[in-house]
């Protein structure tokens, strides 16, 4: 019984352990100011990277380059694409929600200090207000 019991939480840990490695990694804060350097057309003037989310803007072009956290994807938003945004304290860390009207679930972008999501809210503003 007591093998039983040991083989089925060895078995437990392995899986556990297999379901990590395939979780895929959270990109740093330089891949992702780099990842958003390398877009084409877009001309970074300002740039902000933390904890795997981030966020560029154009103000030239007017769009907004996103990377939520949790996700795969860049997505480049527009003046009609940027739906609300808002953002609150959680856990000394401060994450702003971003929806887009063309995309169901929201984006999160986590910032370290208020001050660079006030600033960030400013730039979302602007840039909806380019319609």
């Amino acid at each position: 019984m007591t093998l039983v019991l040991l083989l089925g939480i060895a078995g437990l840990v392995l899986a556990g352990a297999l379901w990590l490695l395939s979780q895929p990694a959270q990109p740093s804060d330089d891949d992702i100011l780099a990842r958003f350097d390398a877009i084409d057309g877009f001309t970074v003037t300002e740039r902000h990277a933390h904890d795997g989310s981030g966020l560029a803007a154009d103000e030239t072009r007017g769009r907004i380059a996103v990377l939520g956290k949790g996700r795969p994807q860049m997505v480049l938003l527009g003046p009609r694409d940027l739906g609300a945004w808002h953002y609150l304290p959680k856990d000394g860390a401060f994450e702003m929600e971003l929806t887009s009207r063309r995309h169901p679930q929201p984006f999160i972008v986590s910032f370290r200090r208020s001050a660079t999501a006030d600033e960030w809210i400013k730039i979302l503003k602007k840039t909806a207000e380019g319609r």
